[in-house]
């Protein structure tokens, strides 16, 4: 080579990479994060190119990703912030609803990514100790990993690059004098004119958060053509179809001929589109913009479960089955977690409650006996108690409803049915302390209510929604000098919170069942359980509409025991309430 070639060759510019070119010659996937390990590609997933490339437009300020389980989404997120950090640094935060599962998730994805990538692992400074899990300080860039839960860290620093993970579960606020999780996060871009704010989510109802922001955005769909007539369209859900001779009997299936024979039909042409043609698809597919009018700035991509290359239709008809048939919480999980769309709510229609052909006081071989007591402060200390036998197949008959006066009473009337210690379970919202007290000397479970609908939790490489959270401690001398427990069953009472809106969904299906009560349950019952409805509500803010439980009587505390005999009988494994998971357990 001559000197002059030389020279030329050293100064021309080097190639410029898309986000996606770079990611998929610099991003490694080890099996730590993926089961699908290797290079990171897209050509399974092609409709993860476009939305990967905003992490790099400096026209767009606002990125809405509502998309299905199994589709990418994470690790999308994933490969813009590693381009990030190698190619255009900056202040970035990654917000997730609790602190636990942001630790977690730093911990199992995102610091392996950034180890197992040369181009990110140089980015990592001499001085280890600046990369920490929830704290790292690389050379070029800070990154931080909070909870919304936790108002301090939310407001206390500013960035250019801010990445919202789960937004609908986030923490409103409205327990302390704090704004809302979503504004303090927000609010750290306001220094920095060329930010970009990226907020996913599956959606929960029609006016949550997410489905809020994906509406305000461009509303783009995934558009692939059809492998007969070429014809293009979104994939939804009513297109899905199965073999009539599938069904054995109401609620029974024959689950592998469902997945067999499963099919999506074509709009157009009416053609059978098999599991086979979607890859040739999904290359050929584009994102089409539904809304026009959508502010400047703002994108959205929605995308549901019917894309994921690894899940089939065949599999997704199984869950939407097993949801439909088996679930206490019925097709939510269905419609949010896979379809991505928001659960329409409606109204609570007036419900026949039909006694069983039993009388109360009757316990019968074989079922699990679980009493609740809500704890009432107000005119003296009292309790309205329910306990409900439940057996195998998670049918429930009433054994007993009424008031006791004393904690003495909830003792013996525990005893007289023969309930275990850890069947009886005590709403600790009011008389905390005295409730974990008596909690610890008998041996019984601490519950107390939320607002929230579901808590999440990392089991595995898998996140999951439950309508209980995870098992606490409650100390009846936290921050006191205490004395002798000797004789205690407990030292720290089990405490358990759970989602007071899912369970009064739960208990409304439950009370159309023939038998769920007794022929001679009192009058003051069904005063209590007709004393909360769910009525429409107006956001005065949006315009939007959506159903909630609103107490409409004086006295509901027979029904906040249904409810957390409900969660009883979950916790003990009598009463269904997490739906059916998908067949393909792959990353998100």
């Amino acid at each position: 080579m001559n000197p002059t070639s030389f020279i030329k060759e050293l100064y021309q510019p080097r190639p410029r990479l898309s986000i996606t070119e770079w990611s998929e010659k610099n991003l490694m996937l080890s099996a730590r994060v993926t089961n699908i390990p290797g290079p990171y590609s897209t050509n399974l997933t092609p409709y993860c190119r476009e939305p990967l490339e905003c992490f790099g437009n400096d026209a767009v300020r606002r990125l809405t990703l509502v998309w299905g389980a199994q589709t990418s989404k994470t690790t999308t997120i994933l490969a813009g912030l590693s381009y990030r950090l190698a190619e255009r640094p900056c202040p970035s935060l990654w917000v997730m609803p609790s602190e636990a599962l942001a630790r977690s998730f730093s911990e199992t994805r995102w610091l392996p990514m950034v180890d197992d990538c040369p181009a990110l692992a140089k980015e990592k400074p001499v001085d280890t100790d600046k990369i920490k899990i929830l704290e790292q300080h690389f050379q070029k860039m800070s990154l931080w990993f909070v909870g919304s839960n936790s108002p301090a860290n939310l407001s206390s620093r500013s960035v250019s690059l801010l990445m919202l993970d789960e937004v609908d579960k986030f923490s409103d606020g409205s327990s302390s004098k704090e704004a809302g999780a979503l504004q303090l996060a927000e609010a750290r871009v306001a220094t920095y004119p060329q930010h970009l704010v990226i907020a996913t989510s599956t959606p929960t109802t029609a006016d949550s958060i997410i489905w809020n922001e994906w509406q305000k955005g461009d509303m783009r769909f995934y558009f692939v053509p059809c492998p007969h007539c070429g014809h293009k369209q979104k994939l939804i859900w009513e297109q899905v179809k199965w073999a009539d001779d599938c069904k054995i009997e109401e609620g029974v299936y024959d689950f592998g001929k469902v997945r067999s024979s499963t099919y999506y039909e074509c709009l157009e042409c009416k053609g059978q589109i098999r599991d086979g043609a979607k890859t040739k698809m999904l290359r050929e597919g584009e994102w089409r913009v539904t809304n026009p009018n959508g502010e400047i700035g703002r994108r959205s991509y929605h995308l549901n479960g019917l894309y994921a290359p690894w899940v089939t239709f065949g599999s997704l008809a199984v869950k939407f089955l097993q949801d439909k048939h088996n679930g206490i919480l019925g097709l939510q999980d269905f419609v949010n977690r896979v379809l991505a769309e928001p659960w329409m709510e409606h109204e609570r229609e007036q419900i026949e409650i039909k006694p069983g052909a039993y009388r109360m006081g009757e316990v019968r071989m074989g079922e699990k006996l679980v009493m609740a007591c809500d704890i009432q402060e107000a005119g003296g200390f009292h309790a309205w108690s329910i306990v409900r036998a439940w057996d195998a197949e998670g049918k429930s008959r009433m054994v007993w409803a009424g008031r006791l006066e004393t904690w003495g009473d909830i003792q013996a009337k525990a005893e007289e049915f023969g309930v275990e210690s850890k069947c009886v379970f005590c709403d600790s919202g009011d008389q905390t302390r005295d409730v974990y007290l008596h909690c610890c000397k008998n041996g019984w479970i601490a519950l107390v209510g939320s607002d929230k609908t579901t808590f999440s939790e990392i089991v595995g490489q898998q996140k999951i929604q439950r309508p209980f959270a995870r098992i606490a401690n409650g100390d009846p001398f936290s921050g006191k000098a205490t004395g002798s427990r000797a004789g205690w069953k407990w030292k720290l009472c089990p405490v358990w919170r759970w989602s007071n809106p899912s369970f009064k969904d739960i208990l409304s299906n439950l009370l159309k069942t023939e038998g769920f009560i007794a022929q001679d349950t009192p009058l003051v019952w069904h005063e209590h359980i007709a004393a909360e409805a769910k009525v429409k509500v107006k956001n005065p803010m949006t315009g939007r509409e959506r159903f909630v439980w609103k107490q409409i009587g004086k006295n509901n505390h027979l029904l906040d025991a249904e409810c957390m005999g409900l969660v009883g009988a979950a916790l003990h494994g009598r009463l269904k309430v997490t739906p059916a998971d998908l067949a393909e357990n792959l990353e998100e």
